[in-house]
């Protein structure tokens, strides 16, 4: 574990869910739109409100938040960091492929020329290199959907060992402790 109690550790799996999210954010900005996006240079017809109720559907776009670009902008400076432009070229179109946009995970592999599982292991060969230079700088993990395995060895073996229930904190020796202001005979009353 490193000395800073701040610091968490970045692991393969953190930083894949950190290119997934780019993509995702990538994929809700605004584009770079064109003469023909506005659609014709006609303007719309007016209308009276009674006859305009409901006559276009509404529109919704989702944005990104400031913080979720961000954190888009910082993932595309651990990609561009890396030496191998195929490297980068297969972590960019796998992120693409994972959050729904453009080719599927199998397209992908095949147009790689790999197994299914080749490209797994690839993916987190680079994402594992990405998290050694993360943890060699010292940048903070601040969250995100999966937490980082903290320290390494038999540390992170006993951590992943513990059971994940609820009482996983107590000892092995702890007792309930039992209210005595509680009736002694505690059922279930059935609704009739």
């Amino acid at each position: 574990m490193s000395a800073n109690p701040q610091f968490e550790d970045w692991t393969a799996k953190a930083v894949e869910h950190r290119v997934v999210e780019a993509a995702e954010t990538l994929a809700l900005c605004p584009r770079a739109l064109g003469p023909k996006a506005f659609g014709n240079a006609m303007p719309e017809p007016l209308r009276r409100q009674i006859d305009a109720y409901a006559s276009n559907a509404p529109r919704y776009r989702r944005r990104p938040s400031a913080g979720a670009i961000d954190r888009m902008e910082a993932c595309w400076a651990w990609i561009n960091a890396l030496e191998d432009e195929a490297e980068r070229r297969l972590l960019y179109d796998w992120a693409r492929a994972k959050c729904g946009r453009g080719r599927s995970l199998h397209l992908l592999a095949q147009l790689e020329g790999v197994s299914g599982r080749t490209l797994r292991r690839e993916i987190t060969r680079i994402c594992t290199a990405i998290a050694s230079s993360l943890n060699r700088a010292h940048l903070p993990w601040q969250g995100g959907p999966v937490e980082p395995a903290r320290g390494s060895g038999a540390e992170a073996r006993k951590r992943a060992e513990t059971p994940k229930y609820s009482t996983h904190w107590r000892t092995s020796e702890a007792r309930p402790e039992i209210d005595p202001s509680l009736p002694p005979s505690r059922t279930l009353r059935r609704w009739t």
